[in-house]
């Protein structure tokens, strides 16, 4: 890592406790993490942060936050994970929105029962329920299959 680039990393940086989140103190982009412009492009500090204390990020891992916090670059908060991961994380912290709180959904939690209904008598195909809730089949057979809507009871 460049000394320069390590150099002006540390100047945006407020340090505390080994425990405690250190701030970024400079541009944060839109979701609220640290950002610094490196050439023509811009990157995530907390993966600077990550690189300089760790060495270089696994192609195609991300670099997540045990703290929560996305402005906090301590590399003691950091770990490296899949997308998956990162999906999981910010699905369990509440950072994801699911089901009918997403903006395009078709379905309610209550037209998921009752497709899960319909399937389980098996006298509709998986296209005819699809067609009488505008979904597709894809859609009944992820429910069918709890790939999608998994947390309906």
């Amino acid at each position: 890592m460049k000394g320069s680039l390590a150099e002006r990393f540390w100047a945006k940086v407020d340090v505390r406790g080994p425990d405690e989140c250190w701030e970024w103190i400079a541009s944060l982009n839109s979701y609220g993490y640290g950002v610094i412009g490196v050439g023509d492009k811009t990157i995530r500090a907390h993966r600077l942060s990550w690189e300089i204390h760790n060495g270089p990020i696994p192609k195609g891992m991300c670099v997540l936050h045990t703290c929560d916090h996305p402005s906090c670059v301590n590399p003691n908060h950091l770990f490296v994970g899949s997308r998956a991961d990162n999906n999981a994380d910010a699905a369990e912290k509440g950072h994801q929105s699911r089901g009918e709180s997403r903006w395009n959904a078709k379905l309610t939690e209550q037209k998921v029962r009752k497709i899960w209904t319909l399937v389980g008598q098996g006298t509709l195909t998986q296209q005819a329920i699809g067609e009488k809730y505008g979904v597709n089949q894809s859609t009944v057979s992820y429910i069918k299959t709890r790939r999608s809507w998994a947390w309906v009871i």
